[in-house]
Protein backbone atom coordinates (compact mmCIF):
# COMPACT_ATOMS: atom_id res chain seq x y z
CA UNK A 1 0.00 0.00 0.00
CA UNK A 2 1.73 3.32 -1.09
CA UNK A 3 0.99 6.51 0.88
CA UNK A 4 0.49 9.55 -0.86
CA UNK A 5 2.99 12.42 -0.05
CA UNK A 6 1.24 15.18 1.87
CA UNK A 7 3.58 18.02 1.06
CA UNK A 8 6.41 19.35 -0.98
CA UNK A 9 9.78 21.10 0.14
CA UNK A 10 10.87 23.80 -1.93
CA UNK A 11 14.10 25.41 -1.41
CA UNK A 12 14.82 28.56 -3.37
CA UNK A 13 17.86 30.61 -3.38
CA UNK A 14 17.09 34.22 -2.47
CA UNK A 15 18.96 37.04 -3.50
CA UNK A 16 18.47 40.90 -3.66
CA UNK A 17 21.59 42.73 -4.86
CA UNK A 18 20.02 45.66 -3.29
CA UNK A 19 20.23 44.57 -0.28
CA UNK A 20 22.04 41.12 0.27
CA UNK A 21 25.53 40.70 0.01
CA UNK A 22 25.44 37.20 -0.77
CA UNK A 23 22.66 34.27 -1.83
CA UNK A 24 20.50 32.23 0.79
CA UNK A 25 18.60 29.75 0.76
CA UNK A 26 14.62 29.43 2.10
CA UNK A 27 12.38 26.94 2.48
CA UNK A 28 9.14 26.45 1.46
CA UNK A 29 6.82 23.79 2.30
CA UNK A 30 4.00 23.30 0.25
CA UNK A 31 0.92 20.45 -0.38
CA UNK A 32 1.50 18.25 -2.66
CA UNK A 33 -0.45 17.03 -5.82
CA UNK A 34 0.94 14.97 -8.63
CA UNK A 35 1.35 16.21 -11.90
CA UNK A 36 2.22 19.87 -10.25
CA UNK A 37 4.67 22.15 -12.37
CA UNK A 38 7.96 23.94 -10.69
CA UNK A 39 6.23 27.30 -11.79
CA UNK A 40 2.96 26.11 -9.99
CA UNK A 41 5.03 25.79 -7.14
CA UNK A 42 6.33 29.26 -7.44
CA UNK A 43 2.87 30.63 -8.09
CA UNK A 44 1.75 29.06 -5.10
CA UNK A 45 4.75 29.84 -2.81
CA UNK A 46 3.87 33.81 -3.82
CA UNK A 47 0.23 33.94 -3.90
CA UNK A 48 0.09 32.15 -0.36
CA UNK A 49 3.21 32.17 1.55
CA UNK A 50 5.55 34.87 0.25
CA UNK A 51 4.90 37.76 -1.71
CA UNK A 52 8.53 38.90 -2.06
CA UNK A 53 9.69 36.43 -3.96
CA UNK A 54 11.01 37.11 -7.57
CA UNK A 55 10.47 34.95 -10.47
CA UNK A 56 9.88 35.21 -14.13
CA UNK A 57 7.41 33.51 -16.24
CA UNK A 58 5.06 34.32 -19.68
CA UNK A 59 3.74 31.85 -21.84
CA UNK A 60 3.43 29.16 -19.15
CA UNK A 61 3.43 26.42 -22.20
CA UNK A 62 7.18 26.38 -22.73
CA UNK A 63 7.35 28.05 -25.92
CA UNK A 64 9.18 31.39 -24.77
CA UNK A 65 11.51 29.96 -22.67
CA UNK A 66 11.80 33.21 -20.34
CA UNK A 67 11.34 30.54 -16.91
CA UNK A 68 14.63 28.98 -17.20
CA UNK A 69 15.46 28.12 -13.99
CA UNK A 70 17.88 25.59 -11.98
CA UNK A 71 15.83 22.65 -10.79
CA UNK A 72 18.17 20.36 -8.38
CA UNK A 73 21.01 21.53 -10.65
CA UNK A 74 19.66 20.76 -13.95
CA UNK A 75 18.62 23.81 -16.42
CA UNK A 76 14.72 23.09 -17.09
CA UNK A 77 11.64 25.33 -17.91
CA UNK A 78 9.96 26.40 -14.58
CA UNK A 79 6.76 26.02 -16.69
CA UNK A 80 6.96 22.17 -17.87
CA UNK A 81 9.34 20.78 -15.12
CA UNK A 82 6.99 18.57 -12.75
CA UNK A 83 7.83 18.27 -8.86
CA UNK A 84 7.91 14.44 -8.07
CA UNK A 85 9.62 15.08 -4.40
CA UNK A 86 11.64 17.77 -2.38
CA UNK A 87 13.25 20.42 -4.94
CA UNK A 88 15.94 23.02 -4.72
CA UNK A 89 15.47 26.17 -7.10
CA UNK A 90 18.52 28.22 -8.09
CA UNK A 91 18.86 31.15 -10.99
CA UNK A 92 20.25 29.78 -14.31
CA UNK A 93 23.51 31.10 -15.00
CA UNK A 94 23.50 35.01 -15.67
CA UNK A 95 23.56 38.25 -13.30
CA UNK A 96 20.45 38.11 -10.51
CA UNK A 97 18.03 40.78 -11.02
CA UNK A 98 16.55 39.47 -7.68
CA UNK A 99 16.00 35.73 -6.32
CA UNK A 100 15.21 33.82 -9.66
CA UNK A 101 15.14 36.07 -12.29
CA UNK A 102 18.84 36.50 -14.07
CA UNK A 103 19.57 39.25 -17.08
CA UNK A 104 19.47 37.73 -20.26
CA UNK A 105 20.37 38.88 -23.80
CA UNK A 106 18.79 38.85 -26.54
CA UNK A 107 18.73 35.08 -28.09
CA UNK A 108 19.80 33.52 -24.13
CA UNK A 109 17.85 30.39 -23.79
Amino acid sequence: MSVEKANSKIVVQRFDPSADKEPYYQEYEIPYSKGTTVLSALRYIYENLDRSLAFYSSCRIGKCAGCHIKVDGRTRLACTAVIEDDVTLEPKKGTVIRDLVVETLPGDK
